[in-house]
């Protein structure tokens, strides 16, 4: 699966595809809400680690990351800030949804997963693509392995090409090309 530092990337750069009049926010703070958000959301899956840190039962890759929980999240998250940020609802939980079922599709194209049950509880079959865009994540190795600089040096590239994009296609936006 791909580390935070793809999901991070991938949900910073796919927020900058989508609409950008979701709040009314001071973009002078690292922190506001169109860089945070995000994010916060394109990492959110992931979060599962804590209950599993506390207990010391597999909760990764369990009910977040499912469609449902997706849908769910959206829907609360979409609710809570368009009723303190006076924002559209509407807009809010697409844009979540949507960033965060990029991180699902992004877990997808992981060599050597056992899938994601996307349509759990709907059913268990595990989804996984044959085609490995992220390599293989090795937890018990050692703290400094080859396989974590490779995992490393591979996603600081995926990220580096993704704000590339990102980087090309705003300035094409601002030149006059398209005028």
């Amino acid at each position: 699966m791909p580390s935070p530092i793809a999901h991070s990337v991938s949900g910073y750069v796919l927020a900058k595809f989508l609409p950008k009049k979701l709040s009314k926010d001071d973009a002078s703070h690292w922190w506001n809400f169109g860089n945070f958000y995000p994010v916060f959301v394109a990492i959110f899956a992931d979060f599962d680690f804590l209950p599993q840190c506390i207990t010391g039962e597999r909760f990764h890759l369990g009910i977040t990351h499912t469609l449902i929980f997706a849908i769910g999240f959206s829907l609360i998250i979409a609710w809570l800030i368009s009723y303190f940020r006076k924002s559209s609802f509407k807009q809010l939980f697409l844009f979540t949804f949507i960033l965060y079922s990029f991180h699902l599709l992004l877990d997808l194209f992981t060599a050597g997963s056992s899938g994601l049950q996307l349509l759990w509880p709907l059913t268990d079959r595990a989804f996984k693509s044959t085609i490995s865009i992220f390599p293989q994540v090795y937890h018990s190795r050692e703290v400094f392995d080859i396989s974590d600089f490779i995992l490393i040096a591979w996603e600081l590239s995926y990220s580096v090409l993704i704000l590339s994009v990102l980087w090309l296609w705003n300035n094409c936006r601002s030149s006059k090309f398209y005028e």
